[in-house]
């Protein structure tokens, strides 16, 4: 995931939808901290633009010396400041008793209560939030011949897979103070995870002098366990990161390493294959109609040619066109439009690998049992090894009959 940047608290509108007193509050937990950075927090909780301006330096300036719990409360705050987040907010406050203040509140006022009243209770609405939100994930499955039997980690494995984070980062130079958190939605566990990035120093401007500012910024990870397939779902930027996570959580969770193996789950050859046929329903229920709206292809050799096709319909166009997927080249990614029955329109974007991008989080079960269908995503429990990451390496591995060509029309006629 992104690193840590406060990007709402650059604006000082933000800060002034927060009511003033409850602003004022959550300030004084870090009082000396803020004194040792020279902000004095007013006695009558009028805060002028000129302490607002402050604060925001002081919270996008953030160094070693900034405490954990603000930084953490500041992100998740960031995050869940939104009108799509106010409504999960709300539920929250409604099922734990939090007393709601009369008058209107902002979801930055409301981010912070819910805050104040019970730290754990942001984290999970922001976890839900991006478990549930439009983003890709990387996806690996068990290799187990069935579903297995999960019961829910203890504290002491949550604290062990911190130990384990923390050993990880700081072997690669990135520091500790690693957290997991475990929440809980409906057949999905997912772990929240906060992280050390890479010292960073840069040169910065204050009170028109320059000075240096080193900082080690924040990033969080995220990785969802699917009780029903026995399906691993990561949300973390690096090969490496994701090749650590599947062996901790197969470890912790299963006691076994390879539990869940770093190999492909979606296989976009098929493409070449079925041609047109690829965008039948194949009788799912649920699924009126698929179009393949995209792909992108790469022509291996001593120099690639990445070649993108783009149209509301890829086969009718190419056909019109006398054009023609090369079997000697590999597909790269693929998006596809999948019409519910009941749910409208699901932009589906599969990278070859172990990726996958939906652009709304319904008819999940109906567009797996099409990707099984049709071969895009390998049988479960039986996963590819992974590419080769060259090109060169990647040509031989995936090396296909030369001159042969497959037309774009249907294999059906």
């Amino acid at each position: 995931m992104p690193n840590f940047q406060l990007t709402q608290f650059d604006d000082i509108a933000l800060l002034r939808s927060i009511q003033p007193n409850r602003l004022r509050i959550f300030l004084k937990r870090f009082d000396n901290y803020l004194l040792s950075q020279g902000f004095t927090i007013p006695d009558s909780a009028e805060f002028t633009d000129a302490h607002l301006h402050q604060l925001i330096s002081i919270f996008n300036t953030h160094d070693g010396s900034t405490p954990a719990d603000m930084i953490e409360a500041l992100f998740h705050i960031s995050e869940t400041a939104n009108d799509q987040s106010m409504e999960s907010m709300l539920l929250v406050a409604t099922k734990t008793g939090i007393e709601l203040p009369e008058g209107d509140l902002t979801p930055a006022d409301m981010a912070l209560l819910v805050w104040l009243h019970d730290p754990d209770l942001l984290r999970r609405a922001n976890c839900e939030r991006i478990v549930l939100r439009f983003q890709s994930f990387y996806c690996y499955m068990n290799r187990t011949l069935g579903v297995p039997e999960f019961e829910l980690p203890s504290d002491s494995v949550l604290k062990t897979i911190e130990e384990r984070t923390n050993q990880f980062n700081r072997n690669r130079q990135r520091g500790g103070g690693a957290a997991v958190w475990m929440y809980e939605f409906s057949h999905e566990i997912a772990f929240l995870i906060r992280f050390g990035g890479p010292l960073r120093r840069e040169e910065v401007m204050d009170n028109d002098q320059c000075r240096p500012d080193i900082r080690r910024p924040v990033g969080y990870d995220l990785v969802v366990y699917n009780q029903q397939t026995g399906e691993l779902r990561i949300r973390a930027d690096l090969v490496s990161e994701r090749r650590f996570y599947c062996q901790v959580f197969s470890e912790q969770l299963f006691g076994d390493p390879a539990f869940f193996e770093h190999g492909e789950t979606f296989n976009l050859d098929v493409i070449y294959q079925l041609g047109e046929d690829v965008q039948s329903p194949g009788m799912v229920p649920g699924i009126q109609s698929i179009v393949l709206l995209e792909i992108q292809e790469v022509l291996l050799g001593e120099r690639a040619l990445h070649i993108t096709l783009k149209s509301e319909a890829i086969f009718q166009a190419i056909r019109e066109h006398n054009r023609q997927l090369t079997p000697s080249g590999r597909l790269l990614s693929a998006k596809f439009k999948v019409s519910l029955e009941h749910g409208g329109d699901v932009i589906v974007t599969i990278c070859s690998g172990n990726k996958i991008r939906l652009s709304r989080q319904v008819g999940l079960s109906a567009i797996n049992q099409w990707l099984v269908h049709h071969g895009i995503r390998v049988p479960q429990h039986a996963t590819l090894p992974m590419s080769a990451t060259t090109t060169v390496a990647s040509h031989q591995a995936h090396s296909k009959p030369q001159g042969s060509k497959i037309p774009l029309a249907s294999r059906t006629g």
